[in-house]
């Protein structure tokens, strides 16, 4: 392969678009993920889709929460009684594919 054909490739507006599609698959799947954890839905209605800038100019995408409780959501946390609340692992499972 030539030095910088990935980087090239990844500007083709073709790529682009199917980088479009691969977030919102990933997006999907977070939200039916999430779903089986839903109580008053904030968590599902924080994630959403963003362009973010890549490496040399590339346009990459980013599934994300923007609830403030993301983070112990996603990996668990322990309550102020010593409780340990297993992560619910939504997005991790939505990007692999696993999950509900």
């Amino acid at each position: 392969m030539y030095k910088g054909a990935g980087t090239k490739v990844a500007k083709l507006p073709g790529v682009q678009a199917e980088l479009d599609k691969g977030a919102q698959k990933v997006l999907s799947r977070a939200k039916a993920n999430a779903a089986a954890h839903f109580k008053t839905g904030a968590y599902s209605a924080s994630l959403g889709v963003a362009v973010v800038p890549g490496r040399n100019g590339v346009k990459d995408r980013m599934v994300y929460s923007s609830d403030p409780a993301a983070v112990p959501i996603e990996f668990g946390h322990v309550t102020s009684s010593g409780r340990v609340v297993p992560g619910q692992r939504i997005l991790l499972n939505a990007l692999y594919g696993s999950g509900v």
